[in-house]
């Protein structure tokens, strides 16, 4: 069954993209149909939530909706690997089955706190050590990159524990925590989907499917569920799991953009279950001098209640608010990690506590709402202001006259030790010039354009300067350009009587340049053109970033035994005319960052990134106290 189906989606050429689509179809299907069962038997079984002082319902309603994520989540992602084989992220299973049972028997008998805690830990760490999944990054944040093995380790499990206990936390109104899920998972979808990351899209879309499938019912009024301990155990777990996958990834490219991923982006995604959770447990510890674990009603959402919203309008403001700071964090990639984090910082928190300062103070409400966007935008205006780059830090070519017309050859660059040189011999008769290639005398045949097969088919030039080919033998070359060495063969070939009008073509293949700093892509790269100007050079690592200096990008060559640096600027056109428009063999070009990067540097480093420290510490203040 599983190869015919395989078969059937070959045969008629279904893309991945549409594989994709077929398996959150069947986890929101399978879902679907099973919760109308699921309620039907807990209100059969009295496996229902009776209303409290804190409850925010007033009927008896049945906890086990995340029965029906397990069930539609297990079987489409099983389905999946049984039909393509794919075992990929299959520990994954396991840890979700354990956790399932977990929950269920919270639903059901209630759970101690550290019963559950002491299963997520074991869950984490197995889950992390079949599959090999750490987080070993900072990605910057205080100065930090790399951390050893056994701080890894610990930060991995804290986040599973983290994430889990959070999301669950959340919890307590009609579409909140699918709401969260549903965001976070059309981020990550895309993200993994464009990183060409299968396994972990069929895990994000199955859960999509089956969240969707359950958001019906639990904004239904005639047959709701509520998602219980159970779902959020499973689904917070794997977002758990979703982040970390997809913190190692380094970048994707959306729409021909090259983004960098970091934890910004996860911390906007998850801001409303990790804000909330940050407040309660300040707001039991310490002002009410209680168990963090002790239930109440001091979540952000039911203050949002308290103005006489409903809950799937709540649940909308949270989605909106937490849309917002995703995709904010996108566009304010290019900033250090430090500006990142205090800019979602301080907008999250603006936005989740303005509605609880209106309900607080309703006589002011105005004022303070004047206020508070006097503040925001003050805030936003000045931190552009001294961080942003201007538009003339940013455009190319700013001097120079229209329509000018510039004219320079670059001078062939002479043939140097280590280079790689193919060399092509050709003539009216074929056979007789085949000897003269060594790579049709080996039997070889045209690879293609794999740059491996070109170095090894290629003459590599010794020490001396010496290439050694077929018939001909040795030869000296180091003293020539490609295009002396093919007239100079070409003369050979003539004059000692080897061919008539042959055809000689040499190619340097190993020529390599290196592009570091501010551009999107750094690193080495390989060129086969005999003219390769700096602005491709450019192009090739993505462009310069918005940070970096365009009026002053280093050029290191090496040449003639001699290293020189030469600064450029790009935002004029002087340089066109030099030898510096073209690159050469084993260039280096150096992008610094511009006066708003470094000014950006660092936890305090200018002047808006401490109004916005000013501004999340009283906007922090705000929220608790009120």
């Amino acid at each position: 069954m599983n190869n015919k189906l395989q078969h059937f989606l070959h045969s008629y050429q279904i893309q991945q993209e549409y594989w994709f689509i077929f398996f959150f179809i069947v986890s929101w299907f399978i879902s679907y149909i099973s919760f109308p069962v699921i309620i039907n038997i807990s209100n059969q079984k009295n496996l229902v939530a009776t209303p409290s002082e804190r409850s925010s319902h007033i009927i008896k309603t049945p906890t086990l909706g995340g029965v029906g994520i397990f069930i539609g989540f297990i079987l489409s992602f099983t389905l999946f690997g049984a039909i393509f084989k794919n075992i990929q992220a299959y520990h994954l299973i396991g840890s979700v089955v354990v956790l399932f049972f977990l929950g269920l028997k919270d639903d059901i008998l209630v759970l101690s706190a550290k019963t559950k805690f002491f299963v997520q830990f074991l869950v984490a760490l197995s889950v992390m050590l079949s599959s090999n999944l750490t987080l070993n990054n900072l990605y910057g944040f205080l100065g930090i990159y790399h951390i050893n093995e056994f701080l890894s380790v610990l930060l991995t499990v804290f986040v599973f524990i983290l994430i889990i206990n959070a999301y669950n936390l959340i919890d307590g109104i009609d579409g909140l925590a699918g709401t969260i899920a549903i965001c976070f998972l059309i981020f990550t979808a895309v993200i993994f989907y464009c990183a060409k990351n299968t396994a972990m899209s069929i895990i994000t879309l199955t859960l999509l499917g089956s969240i969707i499938a359950f958001l019906k019912y639990n904004l239904s009024k005639k047959n709701k569920i509520f998602m219980g301990d159970t779902g959020s155990m499973i689904v917070g777990f794997l977002l758990a799991f979703l982040t970390i996958n997809i913190l190692t990834i380094k970048q994707v490219i959306i729409l021909n953009t090259t983004y960098e991923i970091n934890p910004i982006l996860i911390i906007s995604l998850l801001f409303y279950p990790l804000i909330d959770t940050a407040r309660i447990f300040i707001i039991r510890i310490f002002i009410y001098k209680k168990s963090p674990f002790k239930a109440d009603k001091n979540h952000i959402h039911h203050r949002l209640l308290q103005l006489n919203l409903k809950h799937w309008q709540v649940s909308v403001y949270i989605g909106v608010v937490t849309l917002i700071l995703s995709t904010l964090s996108i566009l304010i990639v290019d900033l250090n990690i430090h500006s990142q984090l205090l800019i979602i910082l301080t907008l999250g928190t603006a936005f989740f506590s303005l509605p609880q300062l209106i309900q607080k103070n309703k006589n002011v409400m105005l004022g303070s709402l004047r206020k508070g966007i006097f503040v925001l935008l003050s805030t936003l205006a000045l931190t552009s202001a001294t961080s942003c780059s201007t538009k003339k830090d940013l455009l190319y070519f700013q001097t120079g006259k229209k329509n000018a017309i510039i004219d320079n050859r670059i001078a062939d660059q002479k043939i140097e030790s280590n280079d790689i040189l193919s060399i092509k011999i050709l003539s009216l008769d074929i056979e007789s010039s085949r000897i003269y290639n060594s790579e049709l005398l080996s039997g070889g045949v045209n690879n293609g354009i794999n740059p491996e097969i070109i170095k090894l088919n290629g003459y590599l030039v010794n020490d001396e300067g010496f290439i050694t080919l077929p018939v001909l033998g040795q030869l000296k070359v180091n003293d020539k350009t490609t295009r002396e060495l093919e007239l100079f063969l070409s003369k050979k070939l003539i004059d000692d009587g080897h061919l008539r009008e042959p055809t000689v073509t040499v190619r340097l293949v190993n020529s390599k340049l290196t592009v570091l700093g501010e551009v999107r892509q750094p690193g080495t790269f390989t060129f086969y053109e005999k003219n390769l100007t700096l602005l491709q050079a450019i192009g090739m690592a993505g462009d310069l970033t918005i940070n970096g200096e365009r009026k002053d990008v280093l050029l290191i060559r090496y040449e003639n035994n001699t290293k020189t640096i030469n600064h450029i600027d790009l935002t004029t056109t002087g340089w066109m005319s030099s030898d510096l428009f073209y690159v050469k063999q084993n260039d280096v070009i150096v992008v610094n960052p511009n006066n708003a990067k470094i000014k950006s540097a660092g936890i305090i480093g200018n002047a808006g990134t401490l109004i916005s420290v000013v501004s999340l510490l009283l906007t922090g203040f705000l929220l608790i106290k009120n």
